[in-house]
């Protein structure tokens, strides 16, 4: 990108059309050849104001997970406004995800992001910047996966309040509520959580902010990673940015399937996509979720013409309840997809990424889940992803292609399992292949698509399934086979590039402690 002024006197990074690679479709276990090329015109981007850091007597109103920052990081919060445009379909939203869109309406718009910063003699360049989820409250739950990993690398991250829910309140897509005395035991009251929107939870810090809409959310994440790109205000400190890399999870997974396939080829801010847990469709362009919406039930690929990477991270239940298995399509030279066996869409490192401590399938009756909740591997195959996502983004090597989840024919997909109920397929990892539990995405009670009843959140947070110490020693045979078993296990995902040096370590450490349940 070449920044530029625009003649109103707010800043603007301009660009001459792009010319960018489209990917033929092949088997996802072999890599790709260009066979098209697609000419683009660039939009000129405006860069918002950007106000801060903001200081109050309130503290910062934090998505939820608010975990611990990584040592020496520093946090800050920051207002960002201007005129954001919204989008309007030019054309129909096919399955191949080759949309196009043009400007519609225009609208005011001042919201906040919060960014948290290594200091300069540790940065990597790379900033990631989540899109933050409303689906219940106002959460960051790519933070709650990803934080070791962007803390060891020295990434910046950037929090932005995108959508209007966060901002200035609204009717969330799913309801949940608190179980106090689970809260208090667990150490906690979940009192600091954005349930109401950041105007109404403070006025007092935040009552200057607005949103237009979710219409324009698309324009305003854009003007976020605009001015991310050329640190307008100061907003990363003395950080010099040479990547910016979105991020978002479920529903905003769901706007980045979007954002790619519609915004990015007109303004290409961001240098890569992590697309994370998505369902089957994109959002919408006008951002409304309807009782006609394709988000579960008619399934969007990611555009093959790209010229940047995308990563998809897909969970077990991501294939099932949220109809993932609709949009699957083949590995490109930009495009990747992992579907991790034993995963759900959410799990208790959601809570253990607050509270700490070991995997606790019982963390979800903080929520009201009375079964246990998946333990699995989602956060440590996370960050294998970030990891290699960051490094293809900057011109590296391509990440490992991942094997597919299996699953039965029919309207209702389920994942094909053994006769321990593992499932077969997907990528691969020890807590998954040398189990002392059994983790799924599946639900533990029937789920209502009808639309008409509560959804109960529980459903995305799948099984743990606990092996008696009989059955470990029939599996295993002894504690030291075990321990010795998944250590070949850890030894083997790290080769294949799905498991990083440290998260095996940890997983080895859990692995000692679990020699007494053998006993």
């Amino acid at each position: 990108m070449a920044s530029g002024c625009s003649d109103d006197g707010g800043t603007a990074i301009s660009s001459d059309p792009t010319t960018t690679t489209t990917a033929s479709p092949t088997d996802a276990t072999t890599s790709t050849t260009s066979t098209t090329t697609t000419t683009i015109a660039v939009a000129p981007l405006v860069i918002p104001v950007v106000a801060g850091p903001i200081t109050s007597i309130n503290p910062i109103l934090q998505p939820q997970p608010a975990t611990a920052l990584p040592d020496g990081y520093i946090e800050e919060e920051f207002f960002i406004g201007g005129d954001a445009i919204s989008y309007a379909a030019a054309g129909d939203r096919t399955s191949d995800g080759f949309w196009s869109v043009e400007q519609a309406e225009s609208g005011a718009f001042n919201t906040r992001i919060i960014v948290r910063r290594p200091p300069a003699d540790r940065f990597s360049g790379t900033v990631i910047v989540e899109w933050l989820n409303v689906t219940s409250v106002e959460a960051s739950p790519d933070w709650g996966y990803l934080f070791e990993e962007i803390g060891t690398s020295g990434h910046a991250y950037v929090a932005v309040s995108t959508q209007a829910l966060g901002v200035i309140g609204g009717q969330s897509l799913i309801e949940i509520a608190i179980d106090p005395e689970a809260a208090a035991e667990a150490g906690t009251d979940g009192s600091d959580v954005n349930t109401g929107g950041l105007v109404n939870n403070d006025p007092e810090r935040y009552g200057s902010l607005d949103h237009p809409g979710d219409a324009f959310a698309y324009d305003i994440y854009t003007q976020v990673g605009a001015a991310l790109a050329v640190n307008e205000g100061g907003v990363l400190g003395d950080l010099e940015p040479t990547n910016i890399i979105a991020a978002g999870e479920s529903q905003s997974a769901g706007f980045l399937t979007t954002y790619v396939n519609a915004i990015h080829p007109l303004t290409q801010v961001y240098d890569g996509f992590f697309v994370h847990s998505r369902g089957a469709g994109g959002a919408p362009i006008n951002g409304v979720f309807g009782d006609d919406s394709d988000f579960v039930d008619r399934g969007h690929q990611i555009r093959t013409d790209l010229d940047v990477p995308v990563f998809m991270l897909e969970a077990e239940t991501d294939l099932t309840i949220l109809g993932y298995v609709l949009a699957r399509q083949d590995d490109t030279d930009l495009i990747r997809t992992w579907e991790v066996a034993g995963t759900a869409h959410a799990d208790a490192q959601v809570f253990r990424a607050i509270l700490g401590g070991p995997r606790n399938a019982a963390i979800g009756s903080l929520l009201g889940c009375t079964n246990p909740i998946n333990t699995g591997p989602h956060h440590e195959v996370a960050q294998a992803a970030l990891r290699h996502l960051v490094d293809w983004s900057q011109g590296g090597a391509a990440p490992p292609t991942g094997v597919r989840l299996e699953v039965t024919d029919g309207d209702q997909v389920e994942i094909v399992r053994d006769e321990l109920g593992i499932a077969l397929g997907g990528v691969r990892n020890p807590l998954v292949d040398v189990p002392v539990v059994i983790t799924t995405g599946d639900p533990w009670g029937e789920v209502d698509f009808s639309g008409e009843g509560d959804f109960d959140i529980c459903a995305l947070f799948g099984r743990t399934i606990p092996i008696e110490q009989s059955g470990l020693l029939e599996l295993h045979g002894s504690a030291d086979d075990y321990v010795a078993t998944f250590d070949a296990a850890a030894t083997t995902a790290v080769a294949d590039g799905y498991l990083l040096d440290y998260d095996a370590e940890q997983l080895r450490a859990e692995a000692e402690s679990n020699r007494t349940l053998f006993e």
